[in-house]
């Protein structure tokens, strides 16, 4: 990619995709792929992710992210196959909805280890090697939970609180070696997150994952002596922020 031009060509990039089963993850993955990208799609149903390999490329990859031995494996995977890791792309992620008392400890770090001890492994894991060919990206998908919480959201808001400042320290420390780190806050999209709340939020209420897909799309396409540290994208109707 030259260094002073936005392009969305990816055919020489490999990039890892979590919660690529479904929602965002998949919606990400089929747009990287159209793109030219090699795409893994990790998740823990991995028939699912298969499911979207099928109809949209890219090569599926179970990972169960609250096991540090299967995102460990998971990596070592993808780095044995594929020679390396270009992008990385948090995107999966988990709720309880309960309110803080009502919540339960394994509740509470189920949350906590897939959507902020998860992208921690992960970085871990795929910025050695970053770091040592001076190139790279992780981008972390957060929530507008992160910047206003709102009831019966405390482990899913401290998490994605403390993703934001992951990720940056991520990118402080990768930078001298040609790595960012980005972090996304996206508002409420159309994917079975909010299948369980009763009622749900009208769709009409909720942006499609495509547009949040491309979010991610323009952010790791910038030229290379720049970075989008953090973009908020959200519904016009969206009334939980600001």
């Amino acid at each position: 990619m030259p260094d002073n031009t936005t392009m969305f060509d990816l055919s020489s990039q490999v990039v890892l995709v979590t919660g690529a089963g479904s929602g965002l993850g998949a919606a990400t993955s089929r747009l990287f792929d159209e793109h030219g990208a090699r795409v893994v799609l990790a998740d823990i149903n991995k028939e699912a992710a298969g499911e979207v390999a099928i109809a949209f490329g890219g090569r599926p990859l179970y990972m169960n992210l609250a096991d540090p031995a299967s995102i460990r494996g998971g990596v070592e995977d993808v780095l044995g196959t594929e020679g390396r890791i270009d992008i990385l792309v948090n995107a999966a992620g988990l709720d309880f909805i309960r309110s803080a008392t009502e919540l339960t400890l394994a509740e509470w770090d189920n949350v906590v280890n897939v959507n902020l001890r998860a992208p921690w492994l992960l970085a871990k894991a795929v910025m050695p090697p970053m770091m040592e060919r001076r190139s790279g990206q992780i981008l972390n998908v957060a929530s507008t939970a992160a910047r206003k919480g709102w009831e019966n959201a405390a482990a899913y808001a401290s998490s994605k609180h403390g993703l934001l400042g992951l990720t940056q320290v991520l990118h402080a420390e990768g930078r001298r070696y040609g790595v960012r780190a980005m972090a996304l806050v996206p508002g409420g999209m159309r994917t079975n997150f909010f299948k369980a709340l009763d009622p749900p939020p009208p769709p009409e209420n909720l942006q499609p994952p495509e547009t949040v897909a491309r979010s991610i799309l323009f952010m790791v396409s910038q030229p290379l002596d720049s970075v989008i540290h953090e973009l908020i994208v959200t519904p016009m109707t969206e009334t939980s922020y600001p």
